[in-house]
């Protein structure tokens, strides 16, 4: 009868293992920031790269985050519902992040004017990828 606990026991730690391993597979990568929307409701247009290196499809539930411009905090980015990424391949998803406006207007100066290369774009959040919480800490120099 103790057998029996230990390989039940066994059975579900190789399977969430194998689901935590399966969770690491998926890439984020952010690929650019676009302001939009109007002067009264400003926008900030992310997309964000997923790539899945598997054999097997997987489904991202959710993501969220924040985004920081050149260290400043810019806005909470969020995400809800299944997509979908096939296997061995690359997805963009489209996010939009609704900036607070305390700051926003220098934010937004600041990816419209600043030089080549001066400008750092953070999003720091998670992902729910196939029901595993995925870290996600991205930096891009704009």
């Amino acid at each position: 009868m103790k057998n029996i606990f230990f390989l039940i026991g066994g059975v579900a730690a190789l399977f969430l293992l194998s689901r935590y391993k399966f969770g690491q597979k998926a890439i984020f990568q952010l690929r650019r920031l676009r302001p939009g929307g109007s002067l009264t409701q400003p926008v900030i247009n992310v997309d964000m790269a997923v790539q899945n290196a598997t054999n097997t499809a997987i489904k991202i539930k959710s993501i969220t985050g924040a985004l920081s411009v050149n260290d400043k905090y810019v806005a909470n980015v969020s995400a809800f519902g299944d997509q979908f990424v096939k296997p061995n391949s690359e997805s963009t998803i489209k996010l939009v992040a609704r900036p607070s406006a305390i700051g926003i207007f220098e934010s937004v100066r600041a990816l419209l004017t600043g030089p080549a290369g001066q400008v750092s774009a953070t999003f720091d959040g998670s992902a729910n990828v196939d029901g595993i919480v995925v870290p996600i800490k991205e930096t891009r120099t704009l």
